[in-house]
């Protein structure tokens, strides 16, 4: 165990995981930004939201833009989190079970090192260094800050979710956990009806998912059930993302579990993916300090290893261009052994790796001066010898002991929060609250009762919306969730909006129709100063607790009858239900 926190591995796997991770987010952002009238706007387009979020949501977007490319890593880290407050931990009627985790790996992202590879930030160190005569070689990291993630992200999760909910959970213990939802419309996108149809198929699948669960946080800490464990914790996330509108759910977990492969498989894997065999050399002088610097930038750039760089000095005899580097220059040959040098020398680079890109913006700020044509005898640009630095230095090392210690209090800290939210040490319900309050709002610490029994109890009718005889975006025709329900609006519109046992003169049920009407409209043109007619539409549903062949379909052929309209004129809406409904 003490491993943990004292073996030093290779940060490649969580430069990786720091990609894959924040793509992810960016993505959920953008879904949150593209329907902000929806999570924001106290009646979309009409009574919005003041101050607009367009701005700060944008510069949110940008800041995960420099996560993903290790770009000021450290602060914009921080930038995140508070942004994660602002927005995430604010929002009640469109939160869903993803928030949560988004909330804690945010905190955490800020005292990991997660720009020790594959980031600008590790490049522009290499230059510092560069300029000193020194190749800086990023240090190694402690394997909590691998693990440290995949307990808080998943495991806590998972732990919580099964002795706190699943294993009393009749639907679970029945073996119906995975069968159930799926087999209603509404909840699910996919029809895998032959799925549901093998009875043992599925209730193995589900009490399989109860086990992993349990056993999860116990062994993934022991490397050898990390493989067993990333396959079914795969396999688990992608029926996810098959399954229900929750794509940014699934694809989280799976960047969180980036982080249990072995670093060794990121190298076989990168060799597979480079080439074998480069399409450009180029060569240069190695005492020359621009050069060093397009060297290192390329070769940081030149992700698929379409580029090699060759020593003059020992090369010099193998290319009749052996007269240039007498004068200094550097230069490149092809595979068809034409020479470039200067200009066409940057542009051949970006045609070979078109990730290089920038090393033709860099060149008009000059960088390079002094790179293509420089005089052998100019001190400035002269480096007389190389030495390798690691950051292992006193304070880098007591900073690694500051940053890994806070890991390691968050560690424990986070297994007596999350048991706190059940079993309260505080006397007064006030504090208790309090407490609760602040887990959930800045660090993600909260229950987690993920599609227990209660959300599918009572749920025998959906409601959709119709215009001129068209499903609005929100249910189609099958009752499955349109374009409309995704992550947040999902859970919202499901299990806020249309909720089970819910009444026909509810609240929620009139918000929903007037809020996505409202968007709706707008998005698509719609007049709503003009008498507007929406169509309340209703389908009956059956939710069983017994496991019964072709469920999925006998809900998805239950027919839509009209429940009432909602009619909008001078920007005012108006419901009434159809007395015939029953």
């Amino acid at each position: 165990m003490a491993a943990i926190f004292t073996k030093k591995i290779s940060a490649k796997g969580l430069a990786i995981f720091r990609i894959a991770y924040c793509l992810n987010f960016l993505f959920e952002i953008i879904e949150i930004f593209n329907h902000r009238q929806l999570y924001f706007d106290r009646l979309p387009y009409i009574d919005v939201h003041f101050p607009d979020t367009k701005l700060l949501m944008l510069l949110w977007m940008t800041v995960l833009v420099f996560m993903i490319i290790g770009l000021y890593t450290r602060t914009v880290t921080i930038i995140n989190y508070l942004f994660t407050l602002i927005f995430i931990s604010s929002m009640t009627n469109y939160s869903y079970h993803m928030f949560y985790v988004y909330i804690g790996i945010n905190f955490l992202l800020i005292f990991l090192p997660i720009s020790r590879f594959l980031s600008i930030d590790i490049v522009l160190k290499k230059l510092k260094y560069l300029n000193q005569g020194l190749i800086y070689v990023p240090s190694k990291v402690s394997k909590i800050n691998y693990l440290l993630p995949v307990f808080m992200g998943l495991g806590i999760v998972y732990l919580d979710s099964v002795i706190f909910y699943k294993m009393q959970s009749p639907m679970w213990l029945g073996g119906l956990g995975m069968w159930l939802p799926s087999s209603l419309p509404h909840v699910s996108i996919a029809d895998t009806q032959w799925i549901l149809n093998q009875e043992f198929l599925i209730k193995f699948l589900s009490h399989l998912t109860i086990v992993f669960e349990f056993l999860f946080v116990f062994i993934f800490w022991n490397k050898k059930f990390r493989i067993p464990l990333l396959i079914i914790g795969l396999g688990l996330h992608l029926g996810i993302y098959i399954e229900y509108p929750i794509p940014y759910f699934a694809f989280g977990c799976i960047s969180i579990y980036f982080l249990m492969v072995p670093v060794s498989w990121w190298d076989r894997i990168w060799r597979k993916i480079t080439s074998k065999k480069e399409s450009l050399v180029i060569y240069y002088d190695d005492s020359n300090l621009p050069s060093h610097k397009l060297k290192l930038i390329i070769q940081s750039l030149d992700i698929l290893n379409r580029i090699k760089f060759v020593n003059h000095v020992y090369d010099k005899e193998s290319t009749s261009e052996s007269s240039e580097i007498g004068k200094g220059k550097t230069y490149g040959v092809d595979v068809n052994n034409v020479s470039y040098t200067g200009k066409n020398l940057l542009e051949k680079i970006v045609k070979a790796s078109p990730m290089c890109y920038p090393v033709l913006l860099l060149n008009k700020i000059n960088l390079y001066k002094n790179t293509f044509d420089t005089n052998s005898n100019s001190v400035v640009n002269k480096i007389e010898l190389l030495k390798f630095i690691q950051d292992d230095n006193p304070r880098s090392y007591n900073r690694n002991r500051i940053r890994n210690g806070i890991l390691v209090s968050f560690f424990f800290l986070s297994i007596i929060s999350q048991v706190q939210v059940h079993y309260s040490f505080f006397g007064s319900s006030s504090v208790t609250h309090f407490v609760d309050k602040s887990l959930v709002k800045y660090f993600g610490i909260c229950k987690h009762p993920v599609f227990m029994d209660n959300h599918f109890r009572g749920y025998h009718q959906v409601y959709g919306l119709k215009y001129k005889d068209s499903f609005l975006p929100i249910l189609d025709e099958k009752g499955m969730p349109g374009d409309y329900l995704k992550g947040g609006t999902y859970v919202n519109w499901m299990w806020v909006v249309n909720a089970p046992n819910i009444k026909e003169n509810a609240y929620s049920l009139k918000k929903g129709f007037v809020d996505y009407t409202s968007f709706w409209s707008y998005r698509n043109a719609i007049d709503l100063t003009q008498k507007q007619e929406f169509e309340i539409v209703k389908k009956r549903i059956k939710v069983s607790f017994k496991w019964e062949r072709d469920l999925l379909h006998k809900n998805i052929d239950s027919p839509w009858e009209k429940a009432g309209v909602l009619i909008w004129e001078n920007k005012t809406p108006q419901l009434f239900w159809n007395s015939n409904a029953k």
